[in-house]
């Protein structure tokens, strides 16, 4: 028992999950009972007076189901086995307990609901009839004549032999499985007692044992009729203790008893045949049965007393009126509730007749229909209007339930009464939560959309203008970032009445969510009217808010879409009014813009291009062209700038501007740019395998990748194969992104300076980079922004800050590159002024890999480590090879 009850936990139906197979559990316990019930087998006799294997058996299928039959099986056929020494005898005997095993539970699952067996006493009584009394027929007639047949008992016998082995394992399944279904099941129901009352039921137990069975009393009392001295302890079981402790009561009598009778004590101590044995198994099962049958009962009195106790108090705090009548309309309870509803007392109401109530306001019709339908339906509901003690008219919501006698009559009625007016206001606060905004006030999304519905409907029938206005606060983020949410609500609220103000009472102000806005317009006469309200809106906004001694200037941007010019449903007009606000808010907020069929177009086609080039990523369609970048003064190709281009079957080609905007905007950057460096670190490669070394490829990094946790880490696995292979991998970052977050960028470059790979600055001479900064970075060229080149050498500003940036990049052991090179006088005036590098269309538009590899490979371009002093091929020499190739 201690082994099941420490090895079991609760499942969530109720049941218990047990961490070793309960086959194997209930098999050893079942093998330990049938040799400790051996222990009792008196004399000579093969058979057991209390049989506990079966109260095993019975209890671990009732707990399991049919999953502890293996080691019930197992276990009987060993102890058979062992017991007998004999295959036909063991095969014989565990045949019979499995028929009783599984008839008793098949019965009991049957006819009883296992929940309910140990607290309802009907379906104790089936236990009792199916498991202990019916079920061990089949193991006692089956094994009774197992043992007559192999001739190890006599014939004379074998009645009485049948008869002990019934009773033996009916008091076996009466006293174990409820032991076993009260242990593995939680305790529902009892109480624990105190420690001191506990000791005192032990030492009693332990006092009345030892007086009936232990041989403390004289020889001429021994066995005398004493046994009466454990009814005081069974009713104190009963009346104090759970079902547990009784049981544990009835195995420890039953121990005790049969123990003291073998050693020759108690009444029942006798060598006079099998008649003082039989009347000790009665004795037994009467003392277990009278325990557990009152147990059961008194435990469901109890569940009985806590429910109405706790009906009771429902009815009693319950806040409609409720009241019961009699047949005859005599009032035989009522709650406070009615009481305090109708004004009278209790004394007042009690055995009244409910009559009294009577407003005069319903007709006999009303009544004949009502006591018509309780007849037939044996319930009522509807509306009545009753009168309280001061005259006052109740109008109420009753439903009427009849109480039916056990004969099928109503014998009681049953009224509760719900006031009318509390239950509009629930409905109408329900209604308010289902429908407004719960800060604001206003009709929420789906209110708006509702009435929106309603008001396009309306316009289309009358042939009239609607009016759509979309609003949004602008920079409203800011204030819940600086002042917190709380004062962001109060902000919302006191613009929410600001806008109210703007509006007529016809018009709908409606909250979608957040800091947007929208107001529907109706009986709109032209275009004008609409501009007019948000011109109001706009004006009203100009006052700061006065909020928590903080001024608050708050500026809207809306937009305007009208029905049926611009749309003809809500989907289109709701749509078209919040693309005319994202134009208000790309001109700069405050501002209001009405919808034009243009206005769309962006939008459709950021949509379509997201759409494409996310395909595209997934299936590698981009592709990279080189521009090459040569030295100034050894004219050797010394790198390459890696630019992503696509070209869509439906959209044609997309210009990097476009696409890398609407990467940026969607996300998509982290991928194409992890792409791009994948595709220029293998083209590295490629080359290094055809022999061409000493290049460096540069691929541009976008300011969202750089701030990506585990940028650098992803970097590295992609280009640490271009290590050892003679080229190398450089980034491109731009001026504007390098000083925008300074120390964080310090920390990203000198990472990136770890793994091995060279910085580039991008556009160099277009932001605001501070001289201490780049001093302190770890980047190795500048690339001087085109811009400043195109007018070289012409306009003496650009040649005085090209000048400046050489010298401070040379200063600071910086390489410098000028981009956009497109003529001879440029190049020549870069080369006087010491410049490294240069690229640009003098020498070569962007062109693909396999162009690159044909000119150096026929010689036009060298690499640095190739060697040669000749100038690169101009673009006409170029464009002649392309043309060759």
């Amino acid at each position: 028992m201690d082994t099941v009850s420490k090895g079991i936990t609760q499942d969530q139906d109720g049941q218990r999950k047990l961490p070793v197979p309960p086959w194997l559990i209930y098999g050893i316990l079942y093998f330990i009972a049938a040799q400790i019930s051996l222990l009792f087998a008196a004399g000579e006799s093969t058979v057991s007076p209390i049989w506990f294997a079966s109260g095993v058996a019975i209890g671990g299928l009732l707990l399991h189901g049919y999953r502890v039959l293996p080691g019930i099986l197992l276990a009987a056929l060993a102890n058979t086995f062992l017991q007998h020494q004999n295959w036909l005898i063991s095969g014989g005997l565990t045949a019979g307990i499995l028929l009783e095993t599984t008839i008793g539970y098949w019965l009991v699952t049957e006819f009883t609901n296992l929940r309910k067996l140990l607290i309802k006493p009907g379906h104790f009584a089936r236990f009792l009839l199916f498991c202990v009394i019916f079920a061990p027929l089949f193991s006692s007639v089956i094994g009774g004549f197992v043992l007559w047949y192999v001739g190890t008992i006599p014939t004379s016998d074998l009645v009485s032999l049948i008869e002990t082995w019934w009773v033996g394992n009916s008091l076996g399944i009466l006293i174990l499985a409820p032991l076993l279904l009260a242990w593995g099941r939680p305790v529902t129901l009892g109480s624990r007692r105190a420690l001191v009352e506990v000791l005192l039921l032990i030492m009693a137990s332990l006092l009345v044992s030892g007086l009936l069975f232990g041989g403390y009393l004289p020889e001429n009392l021994q066995h005398s009729p004493i046994t009466f001295l454990v009814a005081p302890l069974v009713a104190w079981c009963m009346l104090r203790f759970n079902l547990r402790t009784t049981t544990l009561f009835n195995l420890f009598l039953t121990i005790t008893a049969l123990t003291g009778t073998l050693l020759g004590n108690g009444p029942f101590a006798s060598s006079d045949g099998p008649v003082p044995l039989l009347f000790l198994q009665l004795y037994f099962g009467t003392i277990c049965a009278t325990a557990l049958i009152g147990k059961v009962i008194l435990d469901e009195r109890q569940l009985n007393r806590r429910e109405l106790t706790l009906a009771a108090n429902v009815i009693k705090h319950s806040p409609d009126a409720i009241v019961v009548t009699d047949d005859a309309g005599r009032i035989v309870s009522a709650n406070p509730a009615f009481i305090k509803n109708t004004g009278f007392s209790a004394a007042e109401l009690l055995g009244k007749n409910i009559s009294m109530l009577d407003s005069g306001y319903h007709d006999r019709r009303f009544f004949a229909e009502m006591w018509e339908q309780l007849k037939e339906r044996g319930e009522w509901s509807g509306e009545i209007w009753n009168r309280s003690k001061s005259g006052t008219i109740l109008p109420e919501w009753l439903n009427v339930i009849a109480l039916e006698s056990g004969r099928g009559t109503p014998r009681y009625y049953l009224g509760i009464y719900s006031d009318i007016a509390r239950q509009q206001q629930v409905m109408d606060r329900i209604h308010r939560l289902a429908y407004y905004d719960n800060l604001t006030k206003l009709p929420n999304r789906q209110l708006f959309n509702d009435r929106l519905s309603q008001a396009l409907k309306y316009a289309d029938r009358n042939n009239q203008l609607l009016g759509l206005l979309f609003i949004d606060l602008d920079r409203f983020k800011n204030i819940n970032d600086t002042l917190g949410h709380a004062s962001g609500d109060k902000a919302l609220t006191l613009a929410a009445r600001r806008m109210q103000e703007c509006v007529r009472q016809t018009d709908t102000l409606a909250r979608l969510g957040g800091d947007e806005f929208t107001v529907i317009l109706q009986d709109v006469n032209e275009e004008f009217d609409t501009v007019l309200v948000a011109e109001k809106i706009l004006k009203v906004f100009k006052t700061p808010i006065e909020l928590d001694q903080h001024e608050l200037y708050l500026t809207p941007s809306i937009g305007i879409a009208l029905f049926p010019d611009n749309g003809s449903t809500a989907d289109d007009l709701i749509k078209f009014a919040d693309t005319a606000m994202y134009r208000a808010k790309e001109l700069g907020g405050n501002n209001y813009q009405l919808f034009d069929s243009n206005m769309s177009e962006p939008f459709h086609w950021n949509l379509e291009v997201e759409t494409a080039l996310r395909r595209a990523i997934e299936t590698n369609a981009l592709k990279l062209l080189y521009q090459p970048q040569f030295d100034l003064h050894t004219g050797a190709i010394v790198g390459l700038e890696g630019l992503a281009r696509w070209s869509n079957p439906e959209l044609g080609v997309i210009s990097p501007g476009t696409f890398i905007r609407v990467a940026e905007n969607t996300g998509l950057i982290h991928q194409l740019g992890e792409q791009v460096l994948s595709m220029a670190t293998e083209q590295a490669l490629q080359w290094s395998s055809k022999g061409i070394t000493g290049l460096r490829i540069a691929v541009n990094v976008s300011t969202l990748q750089l701030k990506q946790q585990g940028f650098v880490e992803r970097v590295r696995k992609i280009t640490e194969r271009c290590r050892g292979s003679g080229n190398s991998i450089e980034l491109e970052i731009t001026e504007t992104s390098l000083m925008e977050n300074a120390e964080f960028m310090e920390d990203v470059l000198a990472r990136l300076a770890e793994i091995g790979l060279e910085v580039a600055v991008d556009d160099f001479g277009t932001g605001y980079s501070s001289l201490s900064y780049l001093k302190r970075l770890p980047i190795d060229l500048l690339k001087i922004d085109q811009s400043f080149v195109q007018d070289l050498p012409s306009n003496s500003n650009d040649t005085a800050i090209c000048r400046a940036i050489i010298a401070m990049a040379h200063s600071l052991n910086l390489r410098v590159l000028a981009e956009g090179v497109e003529t001879e006088q440029q190049m020549q005036f870069l080369r006087k002024e010491n410049c490294d590098e240069m690229q640009g269309f003098l020498y070569s538009k962007p062109i693909s890999a396999d162009e690159i590899s044909e000119m150096i490979r026929q010689g036009f371009w060298h690499t640095s480590e190739m060697g040669g002093t000749a100038p690169p091929a101009r673009q006409k020499d170029q464009c002649d090879i392309q043309a060759k190739s």
